[in-house]
């Protein structure tokens, strides 16, 4: 008979569940947008601040969420964030106004940033250290599920109850979420201010003097990743439409690709993690994604664009979670939640940069171009990681070390 284990269902329904109900809910608010603007009587674009108003309350909030759970510990981090959201989800239900509607927004983007940290970190604790990748990449997986399913969902919620009943059920998943948090079992925490920190800001100096030039290798690759990924989101509809005459349906189909091939990728690349080790899922796809940004200028047909969106769809897939396992693997217990922030930070600022450069670089050498502006940076990415980063998995670790020794 077929039994499942106390550990398996404790990880269910404290880390699983709720991360696919706040995916789901998540997801629910994309299709509000245009009914915001309806709504409160303001113009497309200004109902679309609504997605960056969560994306500014991220990129903000990261660094702070970390300093505040290494210091609280991740029950009650997951608890603030928790309801934190809860907060932003009634204040946007009874908003009077699109400014009240902002402000919560920007709300949501701290208390998500703060729930998902310690959600990471309950879910690194409940595994060994072999066993992340697997994890990691499946609350990526269900996260990007959920997120995928919510759109649908919403829909149908705004078509027949209306914008508040949609952000009044959101704020119910969030309370089941929030109760969910109070039962994270929190793990032992050391002292938060370690040797060297000022007013407990976590320092280079506190990881093992070994991984420090690897955490740093990490936010390289981080800001080129992120960059990567909104370079392809903002470049290759105008390359495509505007340079090769595709329609705006061909490239939906493409991206559709990518997306399909992202998913497929998130449980190879934690077996991929565990087994062979961390530098193998981190390296390989910035290569991947290198080798695909000097191709774009030069494929002109439809099949030839679809090979590259699988190209990028595995190292999209790849990348996903293999740099946040990475990060744990060599991070201090006492900082970690900060440190994988300062990483994360790194990595928005690339989310920032890319459209912003590649807008530049079109407006004066075309589209196609912009790719091999930034192939480089991905290559140098992939050297770095494979080169310069030092192996994390324990036994992988060994290995390298004593192949490293003199005989």
């Amino acid at each position: 008979m077929f039994t499942v284990s106390r550990e398996a269902r404790r990880a269910f329904f404290q880390i699983y569940l709720p991360s696919l109900l706040m995916a789901l809910g998540v997801g629910m608010i994309v299709p509000a947008v245009p009914l915001l603007g309806k709504t409160f009587s303001v113009s497309i674009g200004f109902a679309a601040q609504v997605v960056t108003a969560q994306v500014v309350g991220r990129a903000l909030s990261l660094i702070p969420a970390g300093i505040l759970i290494d210091r609280i510990g991740l029950r009650l981090g997951m608890i603030i964030g928790a309801s934190v959201g809860l907060i932003s989800a009634v204040m946007t239900a009874f908003a009077p106004d699109f400014w009240m509607i902002l402000l919560a927004q920007l709300l949501w983007g701290f208390g998500f940033t703060m729930w998902k940290l310690g959600r990471e970190l309950a879910a690194i604790d409940v595994v060994k250290i072999e066993q992340r990748g697997r994890l990691i990449s499946a609350l990526f997986g269900i996260q990007s599920t959920g997120e995928a399913l919510g759109p649908a969902m919403g829909g149908i919620i705004l078509d027949t109850l209306g914008f508040r009943s949609l952000f009044l059920i959101f704020a119910v998943i969030v309370v089941v979420v929030l109760a969910i948090s109070t039962t994270i079992r929190e793990t032992e925490r050391l002292p938060y201010r370690p040797r060297g920190s000022i007013l407990g800001f976590a320092r280079l100096s506190q990881i093992e003097p070994y991984f420090r030039v690897t955490y740093v290798v990490l936010m390289i690759a981080t800001f080129s990743a992120m960059l990567r990924s909104e370079v392809l989101k903002s470049m290759l509809p105008l390359y495509a439409v505007n340079e090769l005459g595709y329609s705006a349906t061909n490239v939906g189909f493409l991206f559709f690709v990518v997306g399909i091939v992202t998913f497929a990728m998130i449980v190879p690349a934690g077996f991929i993690s565990d087994k062979l080790g961390r530098k193998w899922a981190t390296a390989p796809p910035a290569l991947i994604a290198g080798i695909a940004f000097i191709a774009y200028p030069l494929v002109k047909d439809m099949p030839g664009m679809l090979v590259l969106s699988v190209m990028q769809g595995i190292a999209n897939g790849m990348a996903l979670g293999s740099m946040t396992i990475y990060t744990y693997d060599i991070v201090p217990h006492q900082s970690r939640a900060q440190l994988q922030a300062m990483r994360r930070t790194i990595g928005e600022l690339g989310s920032f940069t890319g459209p912003m450069l590649g807008g530049v670089i079109a407006n004066a050498f075309g589209a196609g171009i912009t790719f091999l502006f930034f192939a480089p940076l991905h290559l140098l990415s992939a050297f770095l990681l494979s080169v310069v980063g030092k192996e994390s998995l324990p036994r992988r670790r060994q290995s390298e070390a004593s192949n490293s020794e003199p005989s």
